[in-house]
């Protein structure tokens, strides 16, 4: 009788705390930082030539942080001019991600870079 007593015992405490909400789990990022858009002057460049990038987000006390496959950007916050030489003729990838105290958040978009033309 002893045993029974003890594992109904036991069965209740393990269904109490499984029970138990957790305050440490964090909310969804996606829920709390949105990137509603990602957009670029132009799509495509000639080498040498710039186009401005804008990243559109909401949620509280964003920081932006930016980063591209090929080529330089000059800029901060939701706002940089993109360029890329000779060397980098082709499709580029821009990534902008954008965070706060509860998480990050990224996009991409894609530029293509032509080789530059002289006239």
């Amino acid at each position: 009788m002893r045993i029974q007593y003890f594992i109904f015992i036991l069965v209740v405490i393990v269904g109490l705390y499984s029970c138990q909400k957790d305050d440490d789990l964090k909310e969804d990022t996606t829920d709390t930082i949105t990137i509603d858009s990602l957009t670029a002057n132009y799509y495509s460049v000639m080498a040498w030539d710039t186009t401005t990038i804008n990243c559109y987000a909401t949620g509280d006390s964003l920081t932006y942080s930016w980063e591209c496959d090929h080529g330089n950007f000059n800029g901060s916050g939701n706002q940089i001019r993109y360029a890329a030489g000779q060397c980098c003729v082709g499709i580029n990838t821009v990534i902008c991600s954008v965070s706060n105290h509860f998480g990050v958040v990224s996009d991409e978009i894609k530029i293509e870079v032509t080789p530059y033309i002289q006239k």
